[in-house]
């Protein structure tokens, strides 16, 4: 009554008015959520979530509509959105137990009777709750996990539209706000484009025809052409393309979005002033009628008495002196809709005649060709492919708008691949496979970086491209925008694998994390250059957290199986892993080391031996044994000492006494890049500086060298002439150069006992050991031929170091890496020079031992 006076008595503003009522509201809304969880509380204690069961269940109440603006008319219905924080339960000493889902039904229920159940002093509000995630037939409240999946994966064009309005008016604001900034991409997308567009003039189309056939247009003040919707329908739209640029522009409330937008220049000063007074006339008409019939009204009464009546309430000398008023001012609100009405989204009408079969759409097929494809018209039959389907299982027809919405930034993606005509051919061929495309389209649509990652696998990789396809969800784990720029820590490794083990399914934690890692690290490869000293680093880094996980899961197996012990335990790496060099699809050289027997404590119930080799195995079978979700890695254990004939766990003692006495010199040599990946920190640690000292401590004799010669030489003489690692003047002569200056020069320069080889080299040369010219020569050799191979195996998924000699494919190889000119030429020109240089330090070093054994001699 209050409220109501102020307007009719003092003439209050319209805004404060409908603040004053919106205010009232929000208060009765808190006080029904109070008053229904004290009556719930003597049942049920306060819900911890399934997560964390120290922390609490938190809820909030957001409002939409007219509230959500805080622009509630006297006789308004409140539309109402419930949410709670997380899936959880009471705890185990409340008196009844329930899930979030039946607690917050009972809440919501109880709120609802409060707030709308009529009594005889009449009702509060009355409660809307259809605007809810799957409207009538979804539950009351939902998690905000729950919520944002919703949206994201079925969020309609009419929902964007509903959830500009949402605001927490009830409970947890921080918890409202955070639903409201995880969604906030959906209701203010940075692009719009022409298909979205068209879903939201198709809503506005079917209230206008509901209304039409009642023959109400000309006297619904609400619904009605140039009613109160068309402005608030006009006002959202511009929200819509505009908020996601603009923050000023994101308000629930239609004034202060009118001015911001006016302010912004996103309409016309004129027409910004037109439709803010023509809102506040129907807005005061709206109230008029409700206050007078004490309902829910929008309806102006027939020319007669009760329209004189409302006229002269309002101001008017009579009905039609109002009517020429309103039917003036309603024109003048349509007018300006009709305006947005014909708005584009970004320039893309061109992609809806592209998709449309029938259409000749000569202006897509010039796009087409603009953006680089050599064939307009093939491309387009396999984007129709890719909207609708295959003739004997067409898509539906939101599956071909959600395509039609992605179309131009994939477009305008694969258009930067160096072959589009390819790239949209391996796409659809992907996609074809897909079950279900609306799902992937639908997330493209809502993350646009994610087009560029999609392409970008497309175009340099069929295994990738099949590894996410796999698995769709893996999309959210490199997806963020941001996530490529930077390389993954081991920390941020670990707490996603936490996350993934922590999901309903744990199982394919560790798969998963690898492969989203992998996606991530080519990614940053293929779009950011990242070098290849940086992708062997970052994918060394992914392994060592997997191989954390496998060996501690081991060790409790075996625990509980065997019983406990002090010993400590190793794991340390050789080769490339050893050298933090890992490539795509590479294996791990692993070798496992005890504590001996000696020094520490067994309480088990079997030998110490067996008790390792336990460890060791399920190591090993969990990292290469295959499964639905592939294998992690390939392992060979065969390095170790005494090879496959020694035990699969070695004992410190025994370890050093086989390098010390026993191991052949290129035994020793490969240990040159040993590492400690995983176990107990300072054992390994240990260990790793022990055999670091006994690799590097060895003697470069010439029997060693010439065994070294000898090996090298039957590799290159078998290698195929493709193979990078092993022929003449390829990857191996690099590193056997290396490793070689690396052993002759370490006594006076310590700081050489490293295993990778780019380190070894840069300090080789500073230190004046390398010529720069010989220096140059084997660093950009490596670099390229570790290149090469990176991009071959990640576009073939095999770890063979041979390229593939099908000419289709090492162009596309070439091609992918930015090689001009000959490829072959450019790989004979690397490998004749890398041999000249291993040669010259090889017989030098050769010629220096023959040297210093006829001094000894002597």
């Amino acid at each position: 009554m209050r409220i109501a006076a102020r307007e009719v008595h003092l003439h209050a503003p319209f805004e404060s008015v409908a603040a004053d009522i919106s205010h009232l509201a929000d208060a009765m809304i808190e006080g029904a959520l109070r008053a229904s969880t004290e009556y719930l509380s003597p049942r049920f204690s306060p819900l911890v979530t399934d997560e964390t069961p120290s922390m609490e269940v938190t809820f909030c109440v957001l409002a939409m509509g007219k509230l959500g603006g805080q622009e509630l008319n006297f006789s308004s219905d409140i539309d109402l959105l419930f949410i709670y924080s997380a899936s959880g339960h009471t705890p185990e000493d409340s008196p009844q137990s329930a899930t979030t889902e039946e607690y917050y039904r009972k809440l919501c229920e109880l709120m609802i009777r409060l707030l709308s159940e009529r009594t005889a002093e009449g009702h509060v509000f009355r409660v809307d709750t259809r605007l809810r995630p799957f409207g009538k037939s979804g539950p009351l409240a939902c998690s905000l996990g729950s919520a944002v999946d919703y949206y994201s994966t079925y969020g309609r064009a009419w929902e964007r539209q509903a959830l500009i309005k949402a605001r927490p008016c009830a409970g947890d604001f921080q918890l409202g706000e955070l639903l409201l900034e995880q969604l906030r991409p959906f209701f203010y997308p940075r692009y719009f484009d022409d298909a979205t567009l068209e879903d939201i003039r198709s809503v506005k189309r079917q209230m206008e025809n509901v209304i039409a056939s009642k023959s109400q247009a000309d006297r619904e003040v609400k619904l009605g052409r140039g009613g109160i919707r068309d402005i608030e329908f006009t006002v959202q739209m511009l929200q819509m393309l505009h908020g996601g640029r603009w923050q000023e522009i994101r308000t629930p409330n239609t004034l202060e979005a009118l001015r911001a937008l006016g302010q912004r220049q996103r309409i016309q000063p004129f027409d910004a002033v037109t439709l803010e007074r023509n809102y506040i006339f129907l807005r005061g008409i709206e109230h008029r009628l409700q206050i007078q019939g004490g309902r829910q009204t929008h309806m102006l009464p027939e020319p007669g008495p009760e329209l004189d009546t409302l006229a002269h309430r309002l101001g008017y000398i009579n009905g039609d002196s109002f009517m020429n008023v309103y039917r003036e001012r309603t024109s003048e609100t349509r007018a300006i809709l009709e305006q947005f009405l014909a708005t584009r989204g970004d320039g893309n009408l061109w992609v809806i005649e592209l998709l449309e079969p029938e259409s000749a759409c000569a202006d897509g097929l010039k796009k087409l060709a603009s953006l680089g494809f050599r064939d307009p018209g093939r491309a387009r039959e396999e984007l129709l492919l890719l909207a609708n389907g295959p003739d004997d299982a067409p898509y539906t027809r939101e599956t071909a708008q959600q395509f039609s919405a992605v179309t131009p930034f994939l477009l305008e993606a694969l258009g930067q691949t160096p072959d589009p005509d390819g790239a949209l051919l391996r796409f659809s061929q992907i996609l074809g496979r897909l079950p279900v495309p609306a799902t992937l389209y639908n997330l493209l649509k809502y993350h646009r970086n994610l087009s560029s990652y999609l392409i970008a696998l497309v175009s340099n990789s069929d295994y990738l491209s099949e590894m996410l396809l796999r698995d769709i969800s893996l999309l959210d784990l490199i997806g963020t925008p941001g996530h490529i720029d930077m390389p993954s820590r081991r920390e941020d490794l670990e707490q996603i694998l936490s996350d993934l083990e922590a999901a309903a399914d744990p199982a394919p934690a560790l798969y998963r994390l690898r492969d989203g890692e992998v996606l991530k690290v080519a990614l940053r490869e293929i779009l950011l250059g990242i070098p290849v000293t940086a992708v062997g680093d970052e994918l060394s880094r992914l392994a060592e957290v997997i191989l954390a996980r496998s060996l501690s899961r081991a060790r409790a197996r075996t625990t509980e199986r065997y019983g406990t012990t002090s010993a400590a335990f190793a794991i340390v790496a050789l080769g490339k892993f050893g050298g933090r060099e890992l490539g795509y699809g590479s294996d791990l050289d692993l070798v496992f080391v005890h504590e001996d027997e000696e020094t520490a404590r067994f309480d088990i119930s079997t030998s110490p031996t067996e008790y390792f080799a336990s460890i060791a195995s399920q190591v090993i079978k969990s990292l290469k044994e295959p499964t639905r979700y592939g294998l992690l890695y390939d392992v060979d254990a065969r390095l170790r000492p005494d090879g496959n004939k020694g035990a699969l766990a070695i004992p410190a003692q025994r370890f050093r006494q086989y390098y010390r006495e026993e191991a052949y010199f290129w035994e020793k040599f490969a240990l040159m890049k040993v590492r400690a990946v995983a176990g107990d920190a300072d054992f390994a640690a240990r260990i790793e500086a022990e055999a670091r000292h006994l690799a590097f401590s060895m003697r470069l004799e010439r029997s060693g060298l010439e065994e070294l010669e000898t090996m090298r030489a039957k590799l290159a003489a078998a290698a195929p002439h493709l193979d990078l690692k092993r022929r003449e003047g390829g990857i191996a002569e690099i590193e056997f150069a290396t490793r070689l200056l690396q052993l002759r020069h370490a006594g006076e320069h310590p700081d050489l006992e490293r295993g990778g080889v780019f380190g070894a080299l840069e300090l080789l040369c500073e230190k004046s050991l390398l010529p720069e010219p010989e220096y140059s020569i084997l660093r950009e050799g490596y670099v390229f031929f570790r290149r090469l191979l990176n991009r071959s195996r990640m576009m073939r998924g095999c770890a063979s170091s041979c390229l593939p000699d099908t000419p289709g494919i090492a162009a596309r190889l070439a091609q992918s890496l930015g090689i001009e000119g000959s490829l072959p030429e450019q790989i004979e020109s690397y490998t004749a020079s890398i041999h000249q240089v291993y040669l010259r330090i090889y017989n030098a070093l050769r010629d220096e031992t023959a040297s210093s054994c006829k001094k000894e001699s002597l």
